[in-house]
């Protein structure tokens, strides 16, 4: 389930770099099951399906670019059968420009929350090669009047050649995705690791590469006989080494040996916990069960100075609730203080509004802290312990100290 995103110029040879890159993973992999010689237990535990999704078809030409509507649209699409594509045995490579760094931020989050690791190549086409590539296939348009008619394209002898069959772009869109263009960046965490793929290069490093993604490094064999720019080099070295850095300290490189990153979910990436549907109807359910017995001892002994006589605790007014195991105290030094005698009376420590006012001062709270997908099983109140935690409340009000519900 492993993601590669392509990005670069458009006319820099991306689709091409797709698929070859494609061919190399499944190369190295037919390698690592073939060889029966390993120095380390570590490898692959079964074989990765590869799949390249293109970020074009026939309903999403390459004109899209030119409306912010269409383009999302077509970003839509490729996204999804990215997604689709991201399971547990697969490797996908997004092919196309993903010129955006808040669109491969995006997908750096959907691999963070499938739990797999992600790598960016940067297909680093310069910008004089990709409009000469654009100018032959705009040639070759008006000429055959098919642009997807095949043609060998290359730009100058000993250079890679390649088949290019991919539509043009009208002249000044592909000024503007140019201009347009958000170059990669080791700096952003979303672009590591990150490996660039220049134009001379024949091959890019597919050995890196399938081992930032899976942890495995293939047979030396797999990786290409040619020189490796320094540029490149020096991008998949430190890579590497960050790589090993955060996973493993002072382990070899090898082949058959693991230094696959650690994937650490983050807080944009985790699902909440879903909340029980029904926690906040118990709450309104009980604390109201509770202002109605508070209600009715009220009317039964009206007179602070009677409840005083009647009860049986020394601190203060004890009150029974249901559900409850502890009760509410209104202390003696505050039962006689009042503004009025009557405990329910306006004014009186146990007047109707007041405890409303509490109890939806309360449910209030803690509906801020169910809406955060705390719930059952996270930390959140039980339907057992509202009662409690809402008479703590109520008689830390009551007494004038903090609540601490």
């Amino acid at each position: 389930m492993p993601l590669v995103i392509l990005t670069g110029y458009p006319c820099s040879g991306l689709t091409y770099r797709a698929k070859q890159l494609a061919s190399l993973i499944e190369k190295a992999q037919d390698e690592i099951f073939a060889s029966s010689e390993s120095s380390s237990p570590v490898t692959l535990k079964s074989r990765y399906k590869v799949h390249v999704v293109p970020s074009h078809d026939g309903s999403h030409p390459r004109t899209v670019y030119d409306h912010a509507r269409t383009e999302k649209e077509a970003r839509g699409v490729a996204y999804a059968r990215a997604k689709r594509a991201l399971t547990r045995d697969s490797i996908v490579l997004l092919d196309g420009m993903n010129y955006i760094k808040g669109w491969r931020y995006q997908l750096w989050c959907e691999t963070k929350a499938a739990g797999t690791t992600c790598c960016v190549v940067h297909v680093g086409t310069p910008i004089d090669q990709c409009v000469a590539n654009n100018d032959a296939r705009l040639k070759r348009q008006a000429q055959t009047g098919d642009p997807e008619s095949p043609e060998t394209a290359s730009s100058a002898p000993g250079e890679v050649q390649f088949t290019d069959d991919e539509e043009p772009y009208p002249s000044d869109l592909l000024n503007n995705l140019i201009f347009r263009y958000e170059e990669p960046s080791t700096h952003s965490r979303w672009d590591k690791p990150l490996f660039t793929v220049p134009w001379e290069d024949k091959e890019p490093p597919v050995a890196d590469i399938f081992q930032a993604l899976t942890g495995v490094l293939p047979s030396a064999e797999t990786s290409t006989d040619t020189p490796v720019s320094g540029l490149t080099e020096s991008l998949a070295s430190s890579t590497l080494s960050e790589a090993a850095s955060t996973t493993t300290t002072g382990r070899a490189f090898g082949r058959g040996q693991s230094l696959r990153p650690k994937i650490i979910p983050h807080q944009a990436t985790v699902q909440a916990v879903a909340t029980d549907s029904g926690a906040l109807y118990a709450m309104e359910k009980r604390t109201s069960a509770i202002v109605t017995a508070v209600r009715t001892f009220t009317q039964s002994s009206s007179s602070a100075e009677e409840a005083l006589a009647q009860s049986i605790d020394s601190r203060g007014i004890a009150i029974d609730v249901p559900g409850a195991s502890i009760p509410i105290l209104v202390p003696a030094h505050l039962a006689t203080t009042g503004t009025t005698d009557e405990l329910a009376g306006a004014g009186g420590i146990l007047a109707l509004p007041k405890l409303q006012r509490l109890r939806r001062q309360w449910i209030t709270l803690n509906r801020q802290y169910i809406g955060h997908g705390h719930g059952a099983g996270t930390g959140g109140l039980s339907d057992d312990q509202i009662p409690d935690a809402f008479v703590r409340f109520l008689n830390s009000n009551i007494s004038g100290e903090d609540a601490d519900a």
